[in-house]
């Protein structure tokens, strides 16, 4: 999960991550040194292959191997039945006890100034989904093309943080699909675990070679970040500040990967959403958080139905500054 509020419920309940080294496995010899490769007009078949090619990079593997943990989606819930009813409750009400100040004043006292979690207008709020598109475990799990289509019926746009790993299964036609509906993508890193480990060096060479894939897509490179689990470290922020980005938290979020219960979510973003909210919901996959969808679909209903427009991030800036 990208759940930046796990920094928020290490303050009340324990909760532990277990290491293992998920490339011990690998075949090294079919690695190589490069970060880059030229960006062509070539088919979308090769256009695949240069997004699997940048994931065999050799130094990429290797510093996995240095902070390799668990990932999110492996330490969370994959199907509503993996939780036993009164686990579900404990979760709603550790959830909404946790989260009764509010978002916005948690970001505040945790992170510093330059972390955003709302933005100062009327009448609209920020969609974001985090995770996209599809993990690589899942390769027949892909939604995307549901959920472009559930954003396109209610007339929203939505800014999707994409883990660089997430995109080898999603043909490259379906987000710049995505992208001409007036939709967005951003950096999420490559991996779905926790940055606050890395070092400066390895950290950025994660980043850029994030960002080597996300510019495979028909979108200008965005200077929206948001750090996995939103966990930020002083080595994080160096780098970030160093490529003028900006890290997005939400200020309207019911720990979805957490509590696998859409209608509830849908509940709990709309009972907290203000006109300049940033919302998160992650992307839903066939077989892993698939209930997400329907929470999308409930979450925006409810926005339509406040008079509040949809927009990504970009979009919600740009109004703020008018």
């Amino acid at each position: 999960m990208t759940n930046y509020i796990i920094m928020i419920l290490s303050l009340t309940i324990a909760s532990f991550i277990v290491s293992q080294d998920v490339y011990a496995g690998d075949d090294e010899t079919k690695y190589h040194n490069k970060l880059s490769i030229s960006v062509d007009l070539v088919s979308e078949h090769y256009e695949v292959n240069k997004i699997d090619f940048l994931l065999k990079n050799y130094d990429f593997h290797e510093i996995n191997k240095k902070y390799a943990t668990t990932l999110g989606r492996d330490s969370d819930p994959k199907l509503e039945s993996d939780i036993s009813k009164t686990t579900l409750l404990l979760r709603k009400l550790g959830w909404s006890f946790i989260t009764a100040p509010g978002l916005r004043l948690w970001t505040k006292i945790l992170y510093p100034k330059s972390t955003i979690s709302h933005f100062d207008v009327e009448g609209a709020v920020a969609f974001t989904i985090d995770d996209g598109f599809c993990g690589l475990d899942n390769s027949e799990g892909c939604m995307l093309e549901e959920v472009r289509e559930l954003l396109n019926e209610y007339d929203a746009h939505a800014t999707f943080f994409i883990a660089g790993t997430h995109c080898q299964n999603t043909p490259i036609h379906e987000v710049n699909s995505l992208i001409e509906d007036g939709n967005e993508i951003a950096n999420h890193n490559m991996m779905d675990w926790k940055y606050d480990k890395y070092s400066v060096e390895d950290f950025e060479f994660d980043l850029l070679l994030s960002k080597n894939i996300l510019t495979r897509y028909n979108q200008k490179y965005s200077k929206w970040y948001r750090a996995p689990f939103g966990t930020l470290s002083d080595n994080i922020e160096d780098v970030i500040d160093k490529h003028g980005m900006i890290h997005v938290l939400p200020d309207a979020f019911a720990h979805d990967t957490y509590i696998p219960d859409p209608n509830w979510i849908a509940k709990h973003i709309l009972k907290k959403v203000k006109p300049g909210s940033i919302i998160l919901i992650h992307m839903p996959e066939k077989g892993v958080r698939e209930w997400n969808y329907e929470a999308i679909e409930l979450t925006l209903k409810g926005l339509k139905a406040k008079k509040l427009k949809v927009l990504n991030l970009s979009e919600i800036d740009a109004l703020k500054s008018k």
